[in-house]
């Protein structure tokens, strides 16, 4: 399944260019074979480019999200206002378990296209309700008829994984396809483990070995509310490592913080689940920074929460700065300072999110040879025309209706405000029919 060749050269010409030291300018963006091959005032061009005019746009790296369950896309606004177990029996259960092949790739499809109006353009798919090959080669095939780039998180079906035979054989032959089959590079693979909090130590201990010996990166849940201990167990159990990524961490204690820092580990942060479905009082962003560790951003479930990285930004840093202040405040005075600005939760959402997903040298920042993964936000609507910063401005209102552009690989998914090659219309479709058979089955 090869990538869509790109047609052509594009020249995104005078926008407001966010730059990796955080400063903003008009410049221009070259994108040559899918890469960016240059940025700055003076852009030389061979006259062959498609020219976009970004006048009045900020060209921004695309947001990278690195925790969601793309097969719930067809399930948004699907549970509220309950807690971890009561979701996953209406949610993962009572819809998931019914799911065909079809439901699977309608699901992630229909997420890809929620994410990608959103300006994400990278994502990790955590993705367990895949009980058959035909299922995964469904969110395969879904992943890549998006357009987005991915790390999908293989972690079978849920409830399901105590079998090992069809767990091993289904992980082998993805992993022997990876090279051939992946959208050329578009989409690496990982392994979505039940890690301490969901598995037995043998469990554990088999599902880590397997990963390993295959060479593939590890995100599992850990540091919810009422589960705790995952990073100490898998310490005893001589597991730790640079491979590993930590989904949640609300409740780390200070030394599982410390075993993550010394072990390289990295820290996925959903502050919307994290702070509404109970499973911590606020977000890990702020402790994986102070300790060093690589963290980013996710939405996790859009059947409970929103899929805007822009909404997840700003409510990490109004928790950051609400546990922050939570001393003096209770001392009766005023803060003397604030933690944390909003540059830094933008690099979680862009720089931090690729530092996770182990894309730190392809994505993250507008640099020559990175991918061409960019957005373009329209700044002449009334809530972005601001009169200090584009960036300060895209940061405290943007959302999703505001992205513009979408580029993944110096391919536009998005322009003008709408998706491109009628990926709209043709998932929408998918994603009716699969609702219509969901709902029949859960009557």
């Amino acid at each position: 399944m090869p990538d869509t060749p790109v047609s052509r050269p594009l020249l995104l010409r005078g926008g407001h260019v966010l730059f990796p030291d955080g400063t903003s300018r008009i410049a221009d963006v070259l994108i040559r074979d899918g890469r960016i091959a240059d940025a700055g005032d003076a852009v030389a061009t061979a006259g062959d480019e498609e020219i976009i005019d970004t006048g009045g746009q900020l060209v921004m790296p695309g947001l990278v999200d690195t925790h969601r369950h793309m097969w719930l896309g067809s399930l948004s606004a699907g549970s509220s206002d309950v807690t971890l177990l009561p979701y996953a029996r209406q949610v993962n259960e009572r819809l998931g378990d019914g799911f065909t092949a079809e439901d699977v790739y309608a699901g992630v499809l229909w997420g890809a296209v929620q994410a990608i109006n959103a300006g994400v353009t990278t994502v990790a798919d955590w993705a367990h309700n895949l009980g058959s090959d035909a299922d995964i080669d469904a969110n395969l095939r879904a992943l890549h008829d998006s357009g987005i780039r991915a790390r999908l998180y293989f972690g079978g079906k849920a409830g399901s994984s105590g079998d090992h035979s069809r767990y091993e054989a289904q992980t082998r032959r993805l992993h022997a396809t990876q090279a051939t089959r992946l959208s050329g590079g578009r989409i690496a693979l990982g392994l979505a483990l039940r890690g301490p909090s969901m598995a037995t130590p043998a469990e554990t201990a088999y599902e880590f070995g397997l990963a390993r010996e295959l060479g593939l990166p590890i995100s599992l849940h850990a540091g919810m509310a009422g589960l705790p201990g995952a990073v100490d167990q898998l310490g005893r159990q001589d597991l730790l490592g640079p491979d590993v990524n930590y989904v949640h961490a609300n409740e780390f204690t200070e030394r599982e913080w410390k075993q993550v820092a010394e072990s390289g580990g990295t820290v996925s942060a959903t502050p919307t689940v994290d702070m509404t479905m109970g499973l911590g009082t606020h977000p890990a962003t702020g402790a994986a920074l102070e300790h060093g560790v690589p963290v980013g951003l996710g939405a996790d479930t859009v059947a409970y929460g929103p899929s805007d990285l822009f909404a997840e930004m700003r409510l990490a840093l109004a928790a950051e700065r609400s546990r922050t202040n939570a001393g003096p405040i209770e001392r009766g005075e005023m803060p003397g300072g604030l933690r944390h600005s909003h540059l830094d939760m933008l690099d979680l959402a862009t720089r931090g999110g690729a530092r996770v997903l182990g894309f730190a040298d392809q994505l993250g920042e507008i640099a020559v040879g990175r991918q061409a993964d960019l957005i373009t936000l329209d700044l002449s609507t009334p809530h972005l025309d601001g009169f200090g910063s584009p960036v300060l401005a895209a940061f405290l209102g943007a959302g999703p209706r505001d992205v513009d552009t979408v580029i993944v690989g110096g391919r536009i998914l998005k322009h003008r405000g709408t998706l491109t090659d009628g990926l709209l219309e043709k998932a929408r479709q998918e994603v009716r029919s699969s609702r219509t058979r969901i709902r029949g089955r859960s009557l």
